[in-house]
């Protein structure tokens, strides 16, 4: 019998995301069972460099298994690899074409920058549900306890360096988004729904590294969540703003119905498909932007 492997890769959430989602969603189209296996992973440099999140996902999703459980599964797709056939990262669509019947399709790469979405946004509903049913109960519980935030946005810090005198921006990664450019969107933002609209940081960065942000009226930074919780919560923002380069913030965006500001140096292609762009925005803050901002007054409390 054929199995859909996800081998989840040591990054973090947003990039351990691509290839769990579309293995599920592959799964679901097929109607073939899935097996998720390293999710037991063991991460030193958040401690080594201090960072805030330590980056540990045990017991987020309901596929997680003890170590011997985990174990048990590798084992297995080790055994099946001998017989079968294995595909790797097949596209995401019902299976057409002669197969052997015996066939591992396996999802473990982190796609580039570039088309971080494709394939995924043409499921995007799909993947929207399958992640739902994923998560821990207990984690989802936790998140309807908590208000949806007016203005969410994502600041990365942790890994991300910042950027030095005389470097352009647009031509780098792992670089942090300037605090200039957050502090000047949440005022065009906070213009277009008038007055000084509440808006909630999402984080990895210290209170002490986000001073001057939090410092402006009726900005507060949520705390306490474990990361799933914290990017399920930033994408039932009103208006989610991401940080350049960050997969966290984009599948925030993904997972949202909200407009998606994003930082005009790096936009590199849609997070959700070309049929929803009509009535769900997502680029640069700019005046284009500023009606569908108002239009989620009126759609959510």
């Amino acid at each position: 019998m054929s199995v859909v492997h996800c081998k989840l890769p040591a990054a973090g959430l947003g990039n351990q995301l691509f290839p769990l989602m579309k293995a599920s969603v592959f799964a679901q189209l097929n109607d073939l069972p899935l097996v998720v296996t390293n999710y037991h992973q063991l991460r030193i440099g958040p401690y080594l460099r201090g960072e805030k999140s330590k980056r540990n996902y045990n017991d987020y999703f309901s596929f997680q298994k003890s170590f011997p459980g985990e174990y048990f599964d590798k084992m297995r797709i080790r055994i099946a690899e001998r017989t079968c056939e294995v595909i790797e990262e097949p596209a995401l669509a019902s299976i057409s074409g002669p197969t052997t019947g015996k066939t591992i399709f396996r999802f473990s790469q982190i796609p580039h920058w570039s088309s971080y979405f494709e394939g995924l946004r043409d499921h995007r509903l799909l993947a929207i549900s399958l992640l739902n049913k994923m998560v821990r109960p207990s984690l989802l519980q936790k998140l309807d306890k908590q208000d949806p935030p007016q203005i969410g946005v994502h600041i990365r810090m942790g890994d991300f360096r910042k950027l030095s005198a005389g470097e352009d921006f647009s031509k780098l990664g792992t670089v942090r988004t300037p605090e200039d450019y957050f502090l000047a969107v949440i005022q065009q933002i906070r213009t277009a729904f008038g007055g000084d609209t509440p808006v909630s940081i999402f984080s990895d960065g210290y209170e002490k590294e986000l001073s001057r942000i939090l410092s402006l009226p009726n900005v507060k930074l949520v705390e306490g969540n474990p990361d799933i919780v914290d990017m399920l919560l930033l994408s039932r923002s009103k208006v989610v703003v991401t940080s350049a380069g960050s997969t966290f913030g984009y599948w925030s965006g993904f997972l949202s119905d909200a407009p998606i500001i994003m930082h005009p140096d790096h936009i590199h292609e849609p997070i959700r498909s070309s049929e929803e762009q009509a009535s769900l925005y997502e680029g640069p803050f700019s005046n284009t932007a500023v009606p569908f901002i108002k239009k989620t007054q009126s759609v959510r409390p």
